[in-house]
């Protein structure tokens, strides 16, 4: 084996690692939350959203967690019952509803995120720019190779238990 493949060999357990921590922490959280782990995912990804400027739809939301219309209004219920979301209908085309992330789910966000925020600011503080933009532009591109195995596998739609390619 080369020095390259043990290096990414090292890279790629470490981001399954970091991977698995993530999914333990969301767990974790969204467990004393009295959340499903779903309804985390779906409260990251408008939170995300309503952070980049671009508001999320009901229809945006259904589509990124894969889950059926059904799915969806059931997850933004239970959102909503514990006050982190809130449907907005657009003022523009009253038939669209936008998704907020409220005041309240802002503070749960912080009080259980923010220490992770705070703790990967200083490890950024130990790499230079040119070291983080390195950084940065594998995990884009890692993302993007992520995402295209995702719509690989979600096309596979013959693949089911015990079918093993």
């Amino acid at each position: 084996m080369t020095a390259r493949n043990s290096t990414t060999r090292r890279i790629g357990l470490l981001l399954r690692t970091y991977g698995l921590l993530g999914l333990r922490l969301g767990e974790t959280i969204s467990g004393r939350l009295g959340m499903e782990h779903v309804d985390m995912r779906a409260l990251t990804l408008i939170g995300q959203a309503q952070q980049d400027g671009a508001p999320t739809t009901v229809s945006d939301l259904r589509q990124r967690l894969g889950l059926s219309s059904g799915g969806t209004t059931l997850v933004l219920d239970r959102l909503e019952r514990l006050g982190h979301v809130r449907r907005v209908r657009d003022h523009r085309d009253r038939r669209v509803v936008r998704l907020e992330v409220t005041t309240e789910g802002t503070r749960t966000g912080h009080r259980y995120f923010g220490g992770l925020a705070t703790r990967l600011a200083a490890v950024g503080e130990d790499f230079t720019e040119d070291e983080l933009a390195t950084v940065h532009r594998f995990l884009e591109a890692v993302v993007d190779m992520t995402s295209a195995h995702l719509d690989d596998v979600l096309a596979d739609a013959g693949a089911g238990p015990g079918d093993a390619r």
